[in-house]
């Protein structure tokens, strides 16, 4: 498996950041530039890194340009593209080849989509056969990632319950990214759905995990996306499984923590994969 970690495109790029991005920024990049976070990423034994592409930014190949120098200099390649975010509206495939496109030039082979931005058209025969023929002609692979359950979720469990979320990627013949904090708080268990659904997991969103009743309210990240062994989640058993099973795929650390965070993570899955 590849060890990479979740980094956003507006972090990479200091300069073109607007006012949203100032204010949506990793604790990573607080006191570094991203020469110096790119130098301990690499110093913590990371294999590279999935590239979040940003909301109210238009992307331009003169950013993307920088980047792969960026990942170049630093042999932190992109591993993976995170697509845009979305909250209201759905993305459709008009803006999902735009995805593609970006991966490729980034040399990326996985796109992570949120089933949630898909909305209705995952139900969509002819939205499912053109997203395969999108896979076909870039030879990247599309991997939904499962949501967590929350108030406006819940009566649409395909989202985030475990089993219908990976019964309906299996119909459509679809890849799994594995969001371990998404699935604890939906009341899944990150093992046996690893154990599930294998052949179909090629990208794994790992970070810690911790019950708190306002965790969906008041404080939706206090306890979620916390540097591993800070949490509750069973992470040893889960990469010692990992191992056991051979997986080949990519294990993204996606933490709302700093270097510090980073770099405990990294340690705890070297110290559980020996």
């Amino acid at each position: 498996m590849k060890t990479s970690i979740s980094l956003l495109y507006s972090d990479l790029l200091p300069h073109r950041k607007k006012l949203f991005h100032k204010v949506v920024t990793s604790k990573m990049f607080a006191k570094k530039s991203p020469e110096a976070v790119f130098a301990d990423l690499k110093a913590f034994g990371l294999d590279g890194f999935e590239l979040l592409l940003p909301s109210f930014l238009k992307i331009n190949d003169e950013d993307l340009l920088s980047i792969k120098k960026l990942s170049q200099k630093y042999h932190l390649p992109v591993l993976s593209v995170h697509q845009t975010l979305r909250f209201l509206t759905t993305t459709k495939l008009k803006e999902i080849e735009r995805f593609f496109e970006i991966a490729e030039k980034l040399q990326a082979k996985v796109i992570v989509l949120h089933i949630s931005c898909a909305g209705r058209q995952i139900f969509n025969n002819k939205y499912v056969h053109e997203l395969h023929q999108l896979e076909k002609k870039y030879k990247i692979k599309a991997a939904f990632e499962n949501n967590e359950k929350y108030a406006a979720s819940y009566l649409q469990p395909h989202r985030w319950h475990e089993t219908k979320f990976s019964d309906l990627i299996n119909k459509m013949d679809f890849h799994i990214t594995l969001d371990t904090v998404h699935l604890a708080h939906s009341g899944g268990d990150i093992v046996q759905f690893y154990k599930k659904n294998k052949s179909r997991i090629m990208n794994v969103h790992l970070s810690d995990y911790r019950y708190h009743p306002l965790n969906a309210s008041l404080r939706p990240m206090r306890y979620k996306h916390m540097p591993l062994g800070d949490g509750e989640l069973p992470i040893e058993d889960f990469v010692a499984l990992l191992k056991r099973e051979e997986y080949n795929g990519l294990l993204t650390l996606e933490l709302h923590s700093g270097l510090d965070g980073v770099e405990q993570s990294m340690g705890m899955i070297k110290k559980y994969r020996k």
